[in-house]
């Protein structure tokens, strides 16, 4: 298994002090790789850029996984898109996803990817395919996966099974995730990746309900349920940490305490 951390990279865009030192936090605490969003690299300046390359050669936490994809404000399913917008903008992500190291890519844009009130269930996911074959299509000469996530926040593939069902008719490169706090919103189970384990590309794990990063004072419950039926499926790729760290904490511990928590339920030797 491989250990990374979600990390928000706005404080890059503009002065966030607590984003700053949350990063600062993750390349101390020894993940093995971050998770970012990909949209936010491509507004960097050229300078700001090479210097997030060059902390994280130096930490040896390279960026794994890339999320954000594109940007929020993109329609990708609605009958206004453009899909030789859509092409452009994916070309951009994927080849900037591949320069930084990434081998995988979380599909969130749960706001982009709904189902608009009166509108056909069937419409939108036909559209929906249509920009996953075309990611499926570009990812490949980067040898990169992608990965549809289940949100709580949207109407469209809102279950692993749902999600992995439609990974089935978008290509061999295109999976699933499964997010712990999402699932636990919505009242589902852990046991629902075990269905469809060749879907299973990724993981992510945050205290249920709460959305902080593990920590020993929660109940420890769900990880394990989640643990074990990952250890059910075979799975041995990533799982990243994404939650925030809870106003007060002490940053560096709890990031690092999240790691430990993380690695106690997950690591191979399990």
């Amino acid at each position: 298994m491989q250990f990374g951390y979600c990390v928000d990279l706005t404080f890059l865009l503009r002065h966030e002090p607590r984003g700053e030192e949350i990063f600062a936090g993750v390349l101390a605490a020894g993940y093995d790789y971050i998770e970012t969003q990909l949209t936010n690299l491509l507004s960097l300046s050229s300078v700001v850029y090479s210097n997030f390359k060059r902390r994280l050669a130096e930490a040896n936490v390279p960026c794994r996984a890339g999320m954000m994809i594109f940007p929020y404000s993109m329609p990708l399913v609605g009958a206004d898109r453009n899909l030789s917008a859509i092409e452009e903008h994916a070309k951009k992500t994927l080849a900037l996803a591949a320069e930084i190291g990434c081998e995988l890519l979380v599909f969130g844009h749960g706001g982009t990817r709904r189902v608009p009130e009166g509108g056909s269930y069937e419409v939108t996911r036909g559209r929906l395919i249509d920009v996953l074959q075309l990611l499926d299509r570009l990812a490949a000469p980067y040898n990169l996966r992608i990965a549809v996530e289940p949100l709580c926040d949207t109407n469209m593939a809102v279950s692993f099974p749902e999600a992995a069902a439609l990974a089935r008719d978008c290509g061999d490169r295109v999976g699933g995730v499964f997010d712990l706090y999402h699932a636990a919103a919505l009242g589902q189970s852990p046991a629902d990746i075990t269905l469809s384990p060749e879907k299973l590309f990724h993981l992510h794990i945050a205290c249920p309900g709460s959305r902080t990063v593990p920590a020993l004072t929660d109940d420890q419950s769900p990880y394990e349920a989640f643990a074990e039926a990952a250890r059910a499926t075979g799975y041995d790729g990533k799982i990243s940490v994404e939650a925030g760290v809870p106003e007060g904490a002490n940053i560096a511990q709890a990031v690092a305490e999240a790691l430990r928590i993380t690695k106690k339920y997950f690591s191979q030797e399990k």
